[in-house]
């Protein structure tokens, strides 16, 4: 029997199931119509039947549709229907979604070839792996580099370098680190920062590494000219005036015959100029090695003895140590901090001795203020690394100083050995951190401290 569509095939195997069943009904009543009653329910059974192939039938053709687009099976047109009219409204939806998935599957496809492209590029390597060390991906850099290669596992990193895995595995997520490894025979200088993130409950971690040993060499290359010049300076300005006084009191001394002149024969100001020159001699040589020994303090900072220590304390410690300073020049001191208990793994003694110099460093910057103001911020965050802000209202660095005033020995006060600052720095990178400042003309500068 042909129907025209699956509704009205539904519709007249349901009614001839009902005329059956009624008619088996009512021939079970009439005690001679055993037979119609037997063929009635015999016929209602192939009409029930009937029914439930027929809606099966439509049920395949809907499962096998969503299982082409479960698995992706763009290319399958397929579709086991006899009803013309409902066979063509199944196809046409049918084709009408395979073409947005295939659409999508290939703007998919152009986004994945594009990005690794990019990632391939990069001369930073570049790996992730799970949980268990399996990597995810790697690209070609990070292959050279430490000869592993995707689906294996980062122990073989091991094997590399030990120092180099221990980092890896122990780094946690927005961390970075330093380390110096010889691989093939090459000294490498490498820089860490490792991301964790998941992927439909897969824990990910993904680290890059970026040779810096190029950079470290010119930045070093640049410091030491920066130094040789400003050591040089500071030599010259006291070697000069020794040389210069010392020839003119040999100049004095000599006599026409290359005799040495007796002392007891010179004139009032020949001796007074002498004795002038000697003592200028003294104290030229006495900067001289004042200069030497910041210079030998600077080279030897001892290693930090990390605790844990509370910042907020520290910082009220040296508030106190400098009460008195800060009293006499009538200045606006504040601190500002969001808890009283911020801890940090540092050396106690040396974070008071950059902090302190800051201070001191911010209550001359504001001494001929009319209003003198010293602001200090200390910040936590989430991922338990503080930041301490120290504000002043003074006058200001320019901005063609502001690179020079961490080199060693550079200072534009009067008195000052122009160490405070390198030091300080030199401090805060050995406890991994940072010591930044910030700075504008008529309205303050501020330094910050990140741990």
């Amino acid at each position: 029997m042909d129907f025209k569509n699956f509704r009205l095939g539904l519709i007249v195997r349901s009614l001839l199931l009902s005329i059956f069943i009624f008619s088996s009904i009512y021939s079970s009543y009439k005690n001679e119509w055993y037979v119609t009653t037997v063929v009635s329910f015999l016929f209602s059974i192939v009409f029930l039947i009937e029914i439930i192939r027929y809606a099966e039938k439509y049920k395949r053709s809907l499962i096998e549709f969503l299982l082409s687009i479960k698995s992706r099976d763009f290319l399958s047109t397929s579709i086991d229907v006899s009803d013309k009219k409902t066979k063509d409204l199944l196809r046409t939806a049918y084709q009408t979604i395979l073409g947005e998935f295939r659409n999508i599957r290939i703007d998919k496809e152009v986004q994945y070839h594009y990005l690794k492209t990019m990632i391939e590029h990069i001369k930073t390597a570049l790996f992730s792996f799970d949980e268990n060390g399996k990597i995810e991906f790697i690209n070609i850099t990070a292959s050279e580099l430490l000869e592993v290669y995707t689906n294996q596992n980062i122990q073989k990193i091991d094997s590399i370098d030990k120092n180099l895995f221990n980092l890896i595995s122990n780094l946690k997520s927005g961390e970075t680190d330093l380390i110096k490894i010889k691989i093939k025979d090459e000294l490498l200088h490498l820089s860490l920062y490792v991301t964790e993130f998941k992927i439909q409950d897969k824990k990910i971690k993904l680290v890059s590494l970026q040779n810096i040993k190029q950079e470290l060499e010119y930045q070093e290359l640049e410091s030491w000219q920066k130094l040789i010049r400003v050591l040089t300076h500071e030599i010259m300005n006291s070697v000069t005036p020794i040389s210069s006084l010392s020839n003119a009191i040999n100049e004095t001394l000599d006599e026409t015959n290359g005799d040495k002149t007796e002392l007891s024969n010179l004139s009032d100001d020949d001796f007074n100029d002498i004795i002038s020159s000697l003592k200028t001699i003294e104290n030229r040589s006495k900067g001289l090695l004042k200069f030497v020994s910041s210079y030998k303090q600077l080279t030897r900072i001892p290693k930090p003895d990390f605790k844990e220590i509370n910042l907020v304390e520290l910082l009220n410690h040296c508030g106190t140590l400098l009460s008195q300073k800060i009293k006499e020049t009538n200045i606006n001191y504040r601190l500002l901090k969001d808890r009283d208990t911020i801890p940090c793994f540092a050396d106690y003694d040396q974070i008071e001795q950059v902090i302190i110099n800051l201070i001191i460093n911010a209550i001359e910057a504001v001494q001929n203020q009319k209003e003198p103001e010293i602001k200090i911020e200390i910040l936590s965050n989430h991922q338990n690394k503080p930041k301490i802000i120290i504000n002043d209202n003074g006058k200001g660095i320019e901005p063609e100083e502001i690179d020079k005033i961490f080199i060693p020995f550079y200072t534009t006060k009067k008195e000052g050995s122009g160490i405070g600052l390198s030091l300080s720095r030199q401090i805060m990178r050995m406890h991994k951190g940072s010591l930044q400042v910030n700075s504008e003309i008529g309205k303050g500068t501020k330094f910050i401290l990140e741990f």
